[in-house]
């Protein structure tokens, strides 16, 4: 009996030990997580955007043509949006910017402050000719943070995919397990691989997956992206934007399809378009009926503007 009790001994010690080391290792890449995101030096703003054809790869033939200004999610770049762009109307032009801490910018830190700094000077750079913002997940975050940073003549209407959601005490809690498990996990995997085989499974096609990853993936960025939401009001934004949104999700999109009904009540103008059986990432899931309904929201809200 004395046998097992010293078993049972050092087991719950090894065990115990072994708990305080997970714990201690935890809370040392959050504090390494906290000390990046706040001194983290800010990045430089892009000087040129490149405004091009909607098609992928596609010239410009109208410089005076609108511009949709199209903003990714967490960890990717702006050739998320190739396979959405192959269905926008020809008539738009597009820009598609790595956002801080994505792409070509893995090197710094995402913050909103910074991410609004690149979407007014992707505005600024077409200036005076109108613009959309349309964003996908942390890009809808970044579109409406960046809408009052666009000069009120020049924007004319958001198009906000699954970033619907309510601020609560998850937030916290899924920013302080993400800094674990990412730093971890990349510690483990190839992360091009890792993320190539994620967005097959969101049905991205082979070709563009390979494009999205050879431009720069970085899950380093997820934690980052989701402290930067933490201390936003986004439902406020709404309330102060004067232009037409529309708000997108999926109809399988849990957080979003919760603080949906907040963000219609907040918004001046707002109208929503639900995808059915469709979780959240709707504009790669289900790409040419979202660039369908951006066509079709840019022809109302431009209709001032656009040559027949």
């Amino acid at each position: 009996m004395s046998a097992l009790r010293r078993v049972g001994r050092a087991a719950l010690w090894t065990a115990g030990v072994l708990g305080l080391l997970v714990l201690a290792t935890a809370l040392t890449l959050i504090a390494w997580a906290e000390w990046q995101a706040r001194n983290a030096a800010p990045g430089a703003v892009p000087a040129h955007f490149l405004a091009e054809g909607a098609a992928v790869g596609s010239a410009a033939a109208d410089a005076t043509a609108p511009v949709l200004i199209l903003l990714h999610g967490a960890g990717l770049n702006g050739h998320m949006w190739d396979a959405a762009r192959r269905g926008l109307a020809p008539r738009f032009r597009v820009i598609a910017p790595d956002l801080p801490g994505h792409g070509a910018r893995r090197g710094e830190i995402y913050s909103l402050a910074a991410a609004r700094d690149t979407v007014a000077a992707a505005a600024r750079s077409v200036a005076p000719e109108p613009v959309l913002l349309v964003g996908d997940s942390l890009g809808g975050y970044t579109a409406l943070a960046a809408a009052s940073a666009v000069p009120r003549d020049q924007l004319r209407g958001l198009v906000l995919a699954g970033c619907s959601g309510e601020r609560d005490t998850s937030r916290l809690f899924g920013y302080l397990k993400n800094v674990v498990t990412v730093n971890v996990l990349r510690l483990f995997i190839d992360e091009p691989v890792f993320v190539g085989r994620a967005l097959a499974s969101l049905g991205v096609s082979d070709s563009d997956a390979r494009a999205i990853v050879a431009a720069g993936v970085s899950l380093r960025a997820v934690p980052f992206a989701e402290r930067s939401l933490l201390f936003a009001d986004f439902r406020a934004a709404l309330r102060d934007i004067p232009q037409p949104v529309l708000v997108v999700n999926g109809d399988q999109d849990e957080r979003a399809i919760a603080g949906e009904a907040g963000f219609l009540a907040a918004a001046p103008q707002a109208t929503s378009h639900r995808f059915e059986n469709t979780p959240h990432g709707v504009s790669m899931r289900r790409s040419a009926e979202f660039a369908e309904l951006v066509n079709r929201f840019a022809e109302r809200v431009l209709s001032t503007v656009l040559r027949p």
